[in-house]
């Protein structure tokens, strides 16, 4: 064993030691003074890593985002009265499109951020350049131009990495909002997201601090029950109250992520790429379901290595087949490499881990099938789940 260990690189071991959340074992405390209501049945604690401890965390983050132009919805328009008494008496639906408020998207096609060259004084002059320039920019003068008064309400509009929009809505005046939006138009700006838990199965990971990543740090998540559900709260490593976790659903997440690190190899992979500086996560998102089915001609290694050691007919094979798109955890991340060359490219690695349930039809009907993939299970509160397929796939951004 100890030769072994002599082997393992540095990078090896720091694999070996990527986690999420433990096994749950029994303690013996008390929560009823956290809660301040009686509890029942036994309480069990969880240790989790510094990433599990922010994908539960209900507390806001601070993101860098690119705003790359504004939604203007105007005031409806007043009609006159005998307008309005004929729109009363049903007299004017067709004039529905007429009274409907005016929405205006503002879209900026300049370049976001500062330049990122090797000479620091070529960098600034490139910066006093885009700033004498910004007064031209079509958007910036339609934003000065924009009657206030009419207007209703002003969203900014964020481009992700990978181009996908969406909205973000803003606090205060119009005026305000306009200057934000002036303000951040083709650069940065410092945008605060209610938590890393987004929604549907989907976390914001640019929060996580990945350089501190410290596989000997934990905290503790404590589990009771309360009016027969079950209630999580998390502790510091001296049981130091941090946070109540509202969600249940979050902590099955951590399950079925801590199965993922453990059996897929690409997915370690990417997040020590991220740990080590050299690549930056993106998102992590939970499915239920692949897009792409499972069938005879699409098959994951695992599968085609097993048929291929038995013979397994074709009925067997076509109950198996059909049980490989049941009962599926997806897991997929998202991250950005470092590049040389100023080319960036979005990664995204995909977990496919499979419920042994699935399986039972086949128990009797292929045992062998059956007993060769229950050496693959790791059973959590997840579930009986194994690793079905592991999936990497890339886009220019």
């Amino acid at each position: 064993m100890n030769n072994i260990d002599i082997r393992l690189t540095k990078e090896e071991k720091q694999t070996n030691r990527l986690w999420v959340i433990s096994e749950g074992n029994i303690i013996n405390l008390d929560p009823s003074s956290i809660c301040e209501e009686p509890v029942s049945g036994p309480v069990t604690e969880y240790r989790i890593s510094d990433l599990g401890r922010y994908l539960l965390d209900p507390n806001p983050i601070t993101l860098e985002e690119k705003v790359i132009g504004c939604k203007v919805k105007y005031k409806r328009k007043s009609s006159g009265g005998l307008r309005n008494f004929f729109k009363i008496n049903g007299s004017a639906k067709n004039n529905k499109s007429g009274n409907e408020r005016k929405v205006e998207e503002l879209i900026s096609t300049s370049k976001t951020g500062a330049p990122e060259l090797e000479d620091e004084d070529l960098n600034a002059h490139f910066i006093k350049i885009g700033e004498m320039l910004r007064p031209y920019n079509p958007v910036q003068k339609k934003l000065a131009s924009l009657e206030r008064e009419n207007i209703e309400d002003i969203t900014a509009i964020c481009e992700e990495v990978g181009h996908t929009r969406y909205p973000l809505n803003l606090q205060g005046t119009v005026e305000e909002k306009i200057n934000f939006v002036s303000r951040s138009l083709s650069q940065k700006a410092k945008v605060v997201f209610n938590k890393a838990y987004l929604l549907n199965g989907l976390f914001e990971l640019r929060g996580f601090k990945c350089n501190t990543y410290n596989p000997d740090n934990f905290f503790r998540l404590i589990k009771f029950n309360q009016n027969d559900k079950p209630r999580y709260y998390v502790v510091d490593s001296n049981f130091k109250f941090e946070f109540w976790v509202n969600d249940n659903s979050l902590v099955n997440y951590m399950h079925i992520i801590e199965q993922a690190v453990k059996s897929d190899q690409k997915l370690r992979e990417a997040l020590l790429l991220c740990i080590h500086g050299t690549a930056k996560p993106l998102k992590l998102f939970f499915s239920k379901k692949l897009e792409q089915r499972y069938s005879d001609i699409y098959l994951p290694s695992t599968y085609r290595e097993v048929f291929s050691a038995f013979n397994i007919g074709q009925s067997e094979k076509d109950t198996i087949t059909k049980a490989l798109n049941d009962y599926q955890y997806i897991v997929f991340f998202n991250y950005i490499p470092g590049s040389t060359d100023g080319k960036q490219k979005l990664f995204t690695n995909i977990s496919v881990l499979h419920d042994l349930k699935a399986l039972e039809p086949i128990r009797t009907q292929a045992p062998e099938v059956y007993s060769e993939i229950t050496k693959k299970i790791c059973v959590s509160d997840a579930g009986k789940l194994y690793l079905l397929d592991s999936i990497r796939e890339s886009q220019n951004v």
